[in-house]
Formats: structure tokens, sequence, C-alpha cells
């Protein structure tokens, strides 16, 4: 009996190493404002990559897996982090967010065409609700170990991230930090700072990789990734939150190579490249002595601060390797948002950051994963940030029925289409909604992407709707992705026909979710849902 009870045992703890085995860990880089065509990569960008910036570890990435040439987030950093994270649109109800800090930015720098006559919803929440199940809590549920590193955005405090929303392993910090040099007040961007009590420091733990750079450690952890630069050329400058970054990151994969047993998932928010553009001095030097040759891309400090993110995806992907890990491991790299006016340009797609154009949502993503994702793959299946949570739970092997998560998904997995067992979603359409101003970027709108039609009769379209003055736009993005020709200028019965059926289908939409709308400042009256028929939206006189 003592046999049969050993036996049972055995089997039982074998079963579950080998189920442990079969769950990949992850991996998801996220860069911060970069656009779509900041990377080089042709795959990932259907060829519309830069000439100018230079990035060949993430165009590594896209050989070595799929490339989705139409991902898209929401239109600045703090919103699509709460999608990423609640698995929700923005009008969900554990995340309502729609903009950073508020959605009462008109400050008075609206262009003459956009009316500032409606009041913005006022309740918009600083974060997802705590009572949601976060990505990483549904992970950490199914046995992950779940580790942040980097910027923390819509979650509250960095450590609320451990105390509400699942995380083990906490590296969530800012790039800025404080202290006190010569008995002065000084606050740091991106670079460490010598603290008259603490000595060099970074943000929170971050402070543990802040010392001044070395030719040990420019030998290990730098020139292996040079590519026109000379990494030398910062022995005893100050460290650069982006390389610290690596290295906490670094320690935490050699920790978790000793413990197999249990799957990982390691959420790396990079700041890079987010404003003030903070470049490492050596790859600042390559770009300023190399003439670009690309009319859309000229800034040396910007190039280089990309070329330094790239070194850094290179170096953690080398690592990944060299520990054995990058068979069972997917990763995927991505950005919060599209890239940002007069820092970088977005062409061939209109606008940036903060617009609902494709220059503000369309984003790199890369997914890597050896034996299930095809290399040198390419997919033109629209995503969105809300099919992470339920893409990686199908990695994961989580039933998210079984889980029982509080919150309602509005994402749909895209593992299917990863592995190569379908080649397109179910869903046709994507939604976003914006209830107030963000300075001259955005104002109360709402959108809907779709693609209508069958094989190569398919195309995807947008409708805008613009409630400060009733009108809408019509764009057909697979023939013209600038979005220079709004169809319902000069409306066929066809495009009519179309917008009508999409208008409907967003009114449904809007509905379903309880969108907010905000009010009229003239009365105070609610701002409507557009109209069924287009033409009769009101807005009251002033």
């Amino acid at each position: 009996m003592k046999l049969i009870k050993l036996f049972l045992l055995l089997s039982f703890i074998v079963q579950g190493h080998a189920k442990a085995a079969s769950e990949p860990n992850i991996i998801f880089l996220m860069a911060d404002d970069l656009g779509w065509v900041d990377i080089h990569s042709p795959n990932a960008t259907a060829g519309h990559g830069s000439n100018y910036h230079e990035t060949p570890n993430i165009d590594k990435l896209a050989q070595q897996g799929m490339s989705f040439t139409h991902a898209y987030t929401q239109q600045n950093c703090q919103p699509t982090r709460t999608a990423l994270i609640s698995g929700q649109y923005a009008p969900g109800a554990y995340n309502n967010t729609y903009n950073v800090h508020s959605l009462d930015r008109a400050d008075g720098k609206l262009p003459e065409d956009v009316l500032a006559n409606i009041t913005p919803y006022q309740q918009q929440e600083k974060g997802i609700d705590t009572s949601s199940t976060s990505i990483f809590e549904m992970l950490q549920n199914a046995g992950y170990h779940t580790a942040w590193f980097g910027k923390n955005h819509g979650t509250g405090s960095d450590s609320d991230v451990t105390s509400n929303h699942g995380i083990d392993y906490n590296y969530a910090t800012k790039k800025k930090v404080k202290g006190k040099r010569n008995g002065k007040k000084r606050v740091s961007n991106y670079l460490a700072l010598k603290d008259d009590k603490q000595g060099w420091i970074l943000d929170g733990p971050m402070a543990k990789y802040a010392q001044p750079y070395t030719e040990d450690y420019i030998r290990k952890n730098l020139m292996p990734y040079a590519n026109g630069n000379n990494p030398m050329e910062v022995v005893g400058k100050t460290k650069h939150y982006s390389d610290a970054l690596a290295d906490a990151l670094i320690d935490y994969l050699i920790e978790r190579k000793a413990r197999p047993e249990q799957p990982f998932i390691a959420y790396v928010p990079f700041h890079a490249v987010h404003s003030g553009i903070v470049t490492r001095d050596d790859l600042h030097t390559k770009y300023k002595s190399k003439k670009s040759k690309d009319p859309r891309h000229k800034k040396a400090k910007y190039a280089g601060f990309v070329e330094q993110l790239d070194q850094t995806v290179g170096r953690i992907l080398a690592n990944v390797d060299s520990l054995g890990l990058a068979k069972n491991t997917l990763v995927i790299f991505t950005s919060d948002n599209g890239g940002v006016s007069k820092i970088t340009s977005n062409k061939p797609l209109r606008n940036f950051k903060g617009t609902f154009y494709e220059g503000g949502l369309r984003v790199p993503f890369i997914a890597r994963l050896p034996g299930v994702i095809a290399p040198n793959s390419v997919s033109a299946q629209p995503i969105h940030i809300i099919d992470t949570y339920p893409t990686l739970a199908d990695a994961a092997g989580v039933d998210l029925d079984a889980a029982k998560i509080p919150q309602e998904l509005d994402g749909a997995s895209i593992f299917s289409v990863l592995n190569g067992k379908k080649n397109s979603l179910d869903r046709n359409a994507l939604f976003w909604h914006f209830p107030g101003y963000m300075d001259s970027r955005n104002k109360p709108s709402s959108l809907i992407q779709k693609r209508i039609g069958l094989g190569k009769n398919q195309a995807t379209y947008k409708l805008f709707f613009d409630y400060t003055n009733g009108e809408y736009e019509l764009y057909n993005i697979t023939q013209d992705i600038s979005e220079m020709n709004n169809l319902l200028a000069a409306p066929t019965t066809e495009t009519k026909k179309i917008a009508a059926s999409m208008n409907t289908e967003l009114i449904q939409w809007l509905s379903n979710y309880k969108a907010p709308t905000g009010h009229w400042r003239v009365n105070g009256d609610v701002v409507t849902y557009p109209a069924t028929d287009m033409k009769s939206f009101s807005i009251p006189s002033n």
C-alpha cells in the first residue's frame, strides 16, 4: 500500500513538472512612444520602416517570429496600459480610463476648427479597478511567477502593482530620480544621480544598478551589441536607466533559470523612447556623423535613442538565448502608441500620438516562440492591445471560464494565428471612444474600424464621428494608408451604404458599454450618440 501511495505521489510530481515545462515563459517588451516606422524591419512595418534608424536586433526578432502589420493601441500611454492589464476597452466597467490625468485638457490650444463646446466626462478613473483580475493575477493564479520592470501607468503607486495587481517581483520604477547634490535638490531624467548621502542612485530598487560605466561592464554588456558605435566612449560616465533596467531584468532571468519548475512572466514597459530624449553619448556620436537617407527621420539624438532601445532588446534576447530559455519563452515586442509629433515622423501614416488616425494608433507588434510561431512570418490581421490578455491566457493554458475573472474581456486570443492554425480571427471590428479633449490632438469622438468584403475584395475601413460638430469621416485604409481621401466628401452609393452599416454598429457598441459622452456647455444636456440616419445629430446653439 505504501508503495502504491509513493507511486501515485511520484506520478503527480512528474505530471506537475511536465505541465510546468509545457507552459511557456513570457517576456512582454513594450516601448514607450515608439512609432510604427521608427524601426527598420520590413516585416513589422510592411516595408515602410526607417532608413535612418538602425534596429538590427528588433529586425532579427521579426525574422525569428511573426509580425502583425495592423497592430493597434489606444491613442496614448495610460489608456493603452490599462487596456492591456484589464483586457477591456476604455469604456469597460473595470477600466474607464481614456486619457492621462484628465479629459479636460483643451488648454486653449485647440485649432480653430475644433469647438470646445462640450464639457468632458469627469469621472474617468486614475487606474484600473482593483477588484478586477489583472492579466498578472490571472497568470499568477495559474502558477506563474510575475515580474514588472519599468514604467507604471494606470495601476496606482509603484508599490500597488504588488498589493493590487499580482506582481511578485516589483521593479516598477520611474525614469526620473530625485536627490540632493551639494546640498541642492536635483532631478535627473534617465541618468543616475549622485546623492550627497546615498551615493549613485536611480529610482527605487534600480539604485543597485546605478554605478557609472566601467570598462569591464562595457566589454561584457555593451560591446557585443555595438553597431558602428563605440561604447568605450562612456567609460566613467553616468549610467543610463535603460542599461540599468536590462541589468535588473537579466539578473531576474538568471534567478528564474535556477527555478525551472515555475514558469514566469516578465513585463518590461520601457521608458524609452519617451521624451525628454536622453541618448547614450556613443550612440549620439554615431548618428551625428551619419547622413540620413530618409527624409522622414533626421534627428540624431532620437535616432540614437531608438537604437539604444534596440541594443537593449538585443542584450535581453541574447541572455534569454544563452540561459537556454529561448525554446520555451514567448517574447512579444510592441509599443504603447504611435510616434510623437515634432520628435519623429510616422509617414506614410497620418498624424501622431494622441490622435485616432493611424499615426497615433498603429504600432509594431512582433511575437516569437520557437517551434510554435513560424519564423519570418507576417500577418495583416488587425489586432488590438486588448487581445493580449486572452492571448497570454491561451498560451499559458488558462481556462478563462474556469478562472472566473470578474470583468468581461473585450479582446480575442490571437494564439491560433500565432501558431498557424488560423489565418484570421472571426472578429471584424475594433472600436475607440474619447469623451473629452487632449490639447490639440483629440476631441470628443468615436471610431469604428472594420474589415468589409471577402478575399481579394476585402478592405479595412475607418469611420470617425466628431461630437463637437456632428461630422463623419470615412477612409479605406487598405487603399489609403495615409487617410487622405475622406470617402464621405463625395460619397457614392456604396460608400454611403458602408458608412451607414458601420455607424449602426458603432452606436450599438456605444450603447452596450454605456459609453459616456459629456455635456453640452451651453445647456448642460447630455451629448447623445451619433444619429442612426447620420443626419439628425443635434448640436445646441449658443
